[in-house]
């Protein structure tokens, strides 16, 4: 087994599977870590197939089964002031990381990065991310897909501007 997939897999069994609601606002529950490439530590909120769920801002319950391992990038905040969201696939010999640049389904205004690494091309990571919504939105929430080595994303995601899109939103728009 490979070494990252053996400690995602220690890591995904010390991460709590079910907080309470107060400890996921708070974010104090136990969170396995994992070590993808050198300064790239991620910790893992909720592991593959575990549950999440909350409640949108009209107030309505939702609930969605994890397709991967997800968490965030500690050391490296977004624009929403927290740490960048990962998702972790099964291919752990890849060296190519996907940024998502999420858009408010409803609004189309920018939201946040979702960077999807350990994927072995940008369709499996685009067909996990989108199964992660369980309002079957996940294309609609796509402003764009940047594709970059794990180097430059480690060098972006440690000291670039990451309150900003970071592709052409304008682009994915106009090619539908």
């Amino acid at each position: 087994m490979n070494p990252i997939a053996k400690a995602l897999a220690v890591a995904a069994k010390y991460t709590s599977r079910h907080p309470t609601e107060a400890q996921r606002a708070a974010g104090n529950y136990k969170k396995g870590r994992v070590k993808i490439a050198p300064g790239l530590e991620v910790s893992i909120e909720n592991p593959k197939g575990s549950k999440r769920s909350g409640v949108d801002k009209n107030g309505k319950a939702w609930e969605s089964v994890a397709p991967a391992h997800y968490g965030y990038l500690l050391g490296a905040l977004g624009a929403d002031r927290e740490n960048l969201d990962c998702y972790i696939g099964s291919d752990h010999s890849s060296k190519t990381v996907y940024v998502v640049d999420q858009i408010d389904a409803e609004t189309g205004k920018w939201d946040e990065h979702k960077c999807l690494l350990s994927y072995p091309n940008r369709d499996a990571a685009v067909a996990d991310y989108c199964k992660a919504f369980s309002d079957g939105k996940g294309k609609e929430r796509i402003g764009s897909v940047t594709e970059m080595p794990l180097a430059a994303f480690s060098a972006w995601a440690k000291n670039g501007d990451t309150k900003k899109p970071l592709g052409d939103l304008r682009k994915a728009f106009a090619s539908g």
